[in-house]
């Protein structure tokens, strides 16, 4: 007969960071201790970093993160991957997850599948389906796309839109844009090179 041990869930490990200012960085996870120490912090990149089940961050940050899901309070990552992501009141500056959502914080970039910002701000985001509340969102790249209260989108691509938005540049504006970049790029080039 084999022996069985207690297969309950694993133990939520708390970190303190001696070196953050003010009361410092709590780290939250669950994982073994070695996946643990070797998926937070700044010693291995993030795509060879072991998967944690959760991280919380709050108060502080960390340079990188992998991890089902993860959720940042006042306090931020530099890039993360993960199943599911919240940020509240803090920032990500890259995040690659199924589903992202951003409540009064903001993100640099994101590829998800599914992204909701309420009252933040997002610089570039991809996804399949977004949401957004009275956010700013730089750049936006969804197949469908819903606008629940005034929000700012400077360019916005997206195959199906709902609600009321006025993007800065669509995609129409976009196109000549970058035509007409291209057109005066290409004569400050040929304005540039020494006559033979």
């Amino acid at each position: 007969m084999a022996d069985t041990a207690n297969l309950g869930p694993k133990p939520v490990r708390k970190r303190k960071a001696a070196n953050a200012p003010g009361p410092g960085l709590l780290i939250e996870h669950e994982g073994a201790p070695a996946e643990a120490d070797a998926a937070v912090g700044d010693a291995a990149p993030a795509d060879t970093a072991p998967r944690l089940a959760g991280l919380r961050i709050e108060r502080g940050g960390i340079e990188h993160a992998t991890a089902q899901q993860v959720e940042v309070r006042m306090g931020g990552i530099g890039q993360l991957e993960a199943d599911e992501v919240f940020v509240s009141w803090g920032g990500v500056g890259a995040a690659r997850a199924k589903q992202v959502g951003v409540e009064f914080g903001s993100v640099g970039a994101a590829l998800a599948g599914e992204l909701r910002v309420s009252q933040g701000s997002v610089g570039v985001a991809a996804a399949r389906e977004a949401v957004i509340e009275q956010s700013f969102v730089r750049t936006l790249i969804a197949q469908d796309v819903r606008i629940t209260r005034p929000s700012a989108v400077l360019l916005l691509l997206a195959a199906r839109v709902e609600g009321s938005v006025r993007p800065v540049l669509d995609w129409r504006a976009a196109l000549a844009f970058g035509a007409a970049f291209g057109l005066v790029s290409a004569l400050v080039r040929r304005a540039r090179k020494p006559s033979r």
